[in-house]
Parts: C-alpha cells; sequence; structure tokens
C-alpha cells in the first residue's frame, strides 16, 4: 500500500478502537505494521501526534481516547489529528484561495467585518461538500456502466418527490440527466450500501461502518449549509480530512 493507503487503514483502525470494535489480534498485528511502514516517511514523523508515539498497542490508543470523551467527540479528535498527516500542498484550498482572489466582495462591505469574515470560510466548505458529493456520484455512476445497481425504494420515493416538485416548480433549473442529482449524501450513502456486493469492494476492508460515519458526519455539515448556519474549524478541518479521504479511496 502507497502513504495515502496506509494513512486512510490506520485512521480506520483507530476509529474502530476508539469506538464500538472489537479489537483482536489482527488488528494490533497490522497497527505495528502500519506504524512502521509510516515511520519512513518524513511527513508522518513531522506530523506524528504525541498518541502514535506513547501507543504501542491499539489497546493503549483506546485508553488514551477514553479520556476525549464520547464516542462522537472520539472520531472528532481522530480527524483533528489525521488532517496534518493527510493534506499536502495541492489541496483544494489552492483553488479556494484563487476563486477568492478572482471574486470581488467590494459589496459586502456594509456587513460588519466579523460576518464578511464567516462568509469567506462558508464559501470554502461549500466547496469542499459540492466535490465530495459529485466525487460519490461520478463513482455510483461509473460503477453503474458495468454492474447492475438498485435503488433503494425509500431513495426512489425521494427522486420522484423532487422530481414531481421541480415540475411544478418551473422557475427551478434541471438539476441533471441522471437520477443521482435528486440525491443528497444519505441518498448517495443509501445506494451504496444497499448494493454492498458490488461497491463493497471499494472501501478499505470492505467496512461498511467507515462509509455509514462519513455520509453521517458528511450530512450534519451540508445541514448546517442549508440553513447558512456557520460550519465552526473543528467541522471545517473534519470536512477536510474526508475530502483527502474519499477522493484518495476512490481513485478520483
Amino acid at each position: 500500500m502507497n502513504y495515502t493507503e496506509n494513512i486512510e487503514r490506520l485512521k480506520i483502525l483507530l476509529t474502530g478502537a476508539s469506538t464500538d470494535v472489537n479489537i483482536t489480534t489482527e488488528n494490533e498485528a497490522e497497527y505495528k505494521r502500519l506504524k512502521s511502514e509510516l515511520n519512513k516517511s518524513a511527513k508522518f514523523k513531522a506530523n506524528e501526534p504525541k498518541e502514535f508515539k506513547i501507543c504501542f498497542t491499539l489497546q493503549e490508543f483506546r485508553r488514551e481516547m477514553q479520556t476525549k470523551g464520547g464516542y462522537a467527540e472520539r472520531r472528532k479528535y481522530i480527524n483533528e489529528i489525521f488532517y496534518p498527516l493527510i493534506s499536502d500542498e495541492n489541496s483544494l484550498l489552492d483553488s479556494i484561495e484563487e476563486i477568492q482572489q478572482n471574486v470581488n466582495f467590494g459589496h459586502l462591505n456594509l456587513l460588519p467585518q466579523d460576518i464578511q469574515q464567516k462568509g469567506r470560510e462558508m464559501s470554502e466548505v461549500y466547496l469542499y461538500l459540492y466535490c465530495i458529493e459529485n466525487s460519490l456520484r461520478i463513482f455510483i455512476e461509473e460503477i453503474m456502466k458495468s454492474q447492475t445497481v438498485n435503488i433503494p425504494k425509500r431513495v426512489q420515493d425521494t427522486i420522484d418527490k423532487l422530481k414531481k416538485s421541480e415540475q411544478e416548480s418551473k422557475y427551478l433549473p434541471i438539476r441533471g440527466n441522471s437520477d443521482l442529482f435528486y440525491c443528497d449524501f444519505i441518498e448517495l450513502g443509501k445506494i451504496i450500501v444497499g448494493n454492498w456486493t458490488v461497491f463493497g469492494k471499494h472501501f478499505p476492508k470492505q467496512n461498511e461502518h467507515w462509509l455509514n460515519v462519513m455520509v453521517d458526519e458528511l450530512y450534519k455539515i451540508r445541514c448546517l449549509v442549508a440553513h447558512n448556519s456557520y460550519v465552526g474549524k473543528d467541522e471545517r478541518d473534519a470536512l477536510k480530512v474526508y475530502y483527502k479521504s474519499i477522493t484518495a479511496q476512490l481513485q478520483l
């Protein structure tokens, strides 16, 4: 496995060990192997969290994470310590900065400075969400070209409802030439999980838990954006980790 795959596998192991997954002897052996391989990387050694240095087993890491709070707090903490290990110089931030440089924010000068700053930060959140959601659509669409994928009934009901609403409101733009454009993170996740025999081999160790956690967290952030609520730094950092993870895992 390459660096990105090793990092992603290590993140899955640690998240599982910190929450509800039993730790096996195979898990422990893989943890030691991954640490050994990653320690050969200058990037890993430069950004290695203190927990990796003091925890020689997954059991030790689990005990360390129990001081961070409940499962949600532990996942959040793991996302934070993994972000420097996954991010690189060619991140989506380069594109965001370029976009912001070419946008005239002069007409926002009437707003308080903190509102202007938060608006710029939220533009970053939207772009990450947009790219991740469409990456999942592209992934599903590519698989559907060669294999049969069944749309779960609840997802199809949502698609039909949105199509009907679109027909009644002529001023709304057509979403796209595929039913997948009528699906958000939740529906896209249900399509993948509902066809796990087809999609499972594309995910780490065919781990359905990893996908469910990611989709759930992304949907929460998406809801904040949809209601014009502010997304804090912790959630933005987690979003960047998910972006790197999903694009690397799906090789997009």
